[in-house]
């Protein structure tokens, strides 16, 4: 599995080493939250590539999910994310997974771990021209 850790907070962008590519992506804006149809606080905090590519993962803060919002609140989100920032970085990079999985998560906590009292959401999708087609588990 390889794992890119940014803190886009302070590095005041989002660039991919992927597959000898470094590229800013639409993830770019870090100084304001990614817009998501619910208007919860949204924001990038890394990326993972396993099975020689034909997963990625996606994982973000969301620190406002179960309190302000519940699953249903943010299910558009995850939609959005994936066609609008997601298939971007995606096609800047050449990549073509077979599945994306995109996580939520009320902190930022290591990727694996589970912690009872920290809510996560996850979605997976697959790309298909241009844009992401929800998978249901």
């Amino acid at each position: 599995m390889t794992i890119f850790h940014f803190n886009p907070i302070r590095t005041g962008f989002l660039s991919l080493a992927i597959c000898g590519f470094a590229t800013s992506t639409a993830l770019a804006d870090t100084d304001q939250y990614i817009p998501v149809p619910s208007g919860q606080s949204l924001s990038f905090i890394e990326f993972l590539s396993e099975n020689d590519g034909k997963v990625v993962r996606f994982r973000f803060l969301t620190p406002e999910i179960g309190e302000t919002y519940a699953y249903m609140d943010v299910a558009p989100d995850f939609q959005a994310v994936c066609d609008e920032q997601v298939m971007p970085v995606l096609d800047a990079n050449a990549l073509v997974p077979t599945q994306i999985v995109l996580s939520m998560s009320a902190a930022d906590i290591p990727f694996g771990e589970d912690n009872p009292d920290v809510l996560q959401f996850f979605e997976i999708f697959r790309p298909e021209n241009g844009t992401c087609i929800w998978e249901e588990f």
